[in-house]
């Protein structure tokens, strides 16, 4: 081997380790990088006969389990679901109260019967009838509360949706830019993992990989949103129901055409803008026509108790109702509230006429409190409390699930600081043996220089 030869080999091998060295400390850099694929160093001989020997290196991403990468992806979109259906039913829970804060519209019904029965007691007492009609009409009004707690909940779960949409439609354009590059940029490669683990947050994605690492993603039902020859754009119809449209882009123009008014069948239930449209067009009006439908009853049956009675000195009902209903809002009637001396609490028997205010007219509308009516309402609370503890459970289930699933992945193709400064040691020591050979060869020109 010529000296010539020899010192291309060690120059060779001084540059390939070189890079390998910037390689590991790129990977130790980027030890907490959210998916990151550690670089890779594989060297290879390099060498014309009898003209240079040498090695190179090819620096490259390491090699990351797409099925593993595929679960990630769901357990991200199951998380992100139940956590804002979890979120958004816990909010509406602590509407209610805690135990022992009596708030809740059960706790003040029951206020409201406790005072009629103190009313039917003395029913002569205007103050203690101005006090039965106000627990009556704390009691509805808790159900407002409650209610109104629900209808903000689905204010709230559209602008999300609004929210999420936008951020869909930036990292769908973002993919469609890195699918132009990926294939010549390890880097790219990574922020493309990074940007499809995002949007797997907001929607149950489908991702398919060609062989130079561009890809194509669709929803879970199939519905293409991007590849390397444009994306599209989601948009959002607050309803009801709630939709979510879906528009083709112009990459050039950024001009979007409407394509599908509606794909929230193709959406799914998962990520997080499919758990608000199951939020917002399954979950919280089935909660609000359970409050609803609870107040209509106990209203009922407040007013059916009511139409019998009269006022002291009556001889027939007065006619007005006790609770009146506006949009599915119940109240006691604002003449009574006003009047508190008219509210009719006797109640004649056999015919008579009634007299003196006997009160028993009170008793009766106490007793609502043993209504199938009146006990749907306990059951309504502990409904509420029910599907808010089950979607908690449910969101920490699939938390635990995603954080293992992501926890995996990034040791397949994450770095090991173990494995990385071992390597560094090694190219180290290789990159060191090699410039020892370069002033090796560079001592043998010198003494081939004296000698001539």
């Amino acid at each position: 081997m010529s000296l010539y030869v020899a010192l291309n080999t060690a120059v060779s091998g001084l540059f390939a380790n070189q890079q390998a060295i910037a390689a590991t400390s790129e990977n130790i850099a980027n030890v907490n990088t959210p998916n990151f694929a550690r670089r890779e160093a594989h060297f290879y001989s390099d060498a014309i006969p009898n003209q240079f020997a040498g090695v190179d290196v090819d620096i490259a991403r390491a090699a990351v389990d797409r099925f593993l990468q595929s679960a990630t992806y769901g357990g991200n979109a199951d998380e992100a679901a139940t956590r804002a259906i979890a979120d958004a039913l816990s909010r509406i829970e602590a509407s209610l109260g805690a135990p022992g804060d009596n708030i809740s519209y059960a706790n003040k019904l029951d206020e409201a019967i406790a005072a009629l029965t103190e009313l039917s007691a003395n029913p002569s007492s205007v103050a203690a009838k101005a006090d039965a009609l106000l627990s009556l009409q704390a009691a509805f009004d808790a159900f407002a509360r409650t209610g109104a707690a629900i209808a903000e909940e689905g204010a709230a779960a559209v602008g999300r949706l609004e929210q999420g949409a936008a951020r869909v439609n930036a990292l769908l354009g973002e993919i469609y830019r890195l699918n132009q590059v990926v294939q010549d940029s390890n880097g790219a490669g990574d922020l493309l993992d990074q940007r499809l683990a995002e949007l797997s947050t907001y929607l149950s994605i489908d991702v398919t990989r060609s062989e130079d690492g561009r890809v194509e993603v669709s929803t879970a039902g199939g519905t293409l949103l991007v590849n390397s020859a444009g994306y599209r754009a989601l948009g959002v119809t607050a309803g009801p129901p709630t939709a979510v449209s879906l528009s083709s882009v112009d990459p050039d123009t950024g001009s979007a055409a409407q394509i599908a008014a509606d794909i929230s069948a193709s959406i799914g239930i998962g990520g997080e803008i499919g758990g608000l449209l199951t939020l917002r067009n399954v979950d919280l009006p089935r909660l609000q026509a359970l409050v609803e439908a609870s107040a209509r009853g106990v209203a009922t049956q407040l007013n059916a108790v009511y139409a019998g009675n009269v006022a002291a000195g009556a001889s027939a009902s007065s006619g007005a109702a006790l609770v009146l209903e506006a949009n599915g809002v119940f109240s006691i009637n604002p003449a009574l509230l006003a009047d508190p001396a008219s509210f009719a609490i006797a109640r004649p028997t056999g015919g008579a006429t009634a007299g003196a205010n006997d009160g028993a007219g009170a008793i009766l509308l106490a007793g609502v409190a043993k209504s199938l009516e009146a006990r749907a309402v306990a059951d309504s609370i502990a409904s509420i409390g029910s599907a808010a503890r089950n979607a908690d459970l449910a969101a920490e289930t699939n938390k635990a699930i995603a954080a293992d699933l992501n926890a995996r992945a990034s040791g397949d193709s994450g770095v090991n600081l173990d494995e990385e400064l071992s390597n560094l040691i090694l190219y180290q020591r290789a990159y060191g043996a090699n410039a020892r050979v370069i002033a090796a060869v560079d001592e043998l020109w010198q003494s081939l220089l004296q000698i001539i």
